[in-house]
């Protein structure tokens, strides 16, 4: 269902669909925000109430691992620091 946002003489604006209006006399931030969201209900989405989650960042592709970096092959130069503790 298609949703139009139209600006109201007042400088207002007003969020509808095909199905009648949905929001008067609201801000424009709002109105996006309102569209939006029924855009979303209409692919399928569910209120959960829950956050949204969070994507994760990929690592650039063909980026090259620090030579620094620690791990097996590339122990601390100073020593192991589990040495000190047994």
């Amino acid at each position: 269902m298609p949703v139009k946002i139209t600006k109201l003489k007042s400088g207002k604006y007003r969020v509808s669909t095909p199905g009648g209006v949905k929001a008067k006399a609201t801000t424009k931030e709002k109105a996006k925000r309102q569209a939006n969201l029924l855009r979303g209900i209409d692919h399928g989405w569910k209120p959960t109430g829950k956050p949204a989650r969070k994507t994760k960042r990929k690592r650039k592709s063909g980026g090259v691992k620090s030579p620094y970096r620690r791990g097996k092959n590339n122990p601390h130069p100073h020593g192991d620091w589990r040495t000190y503790f047994n």
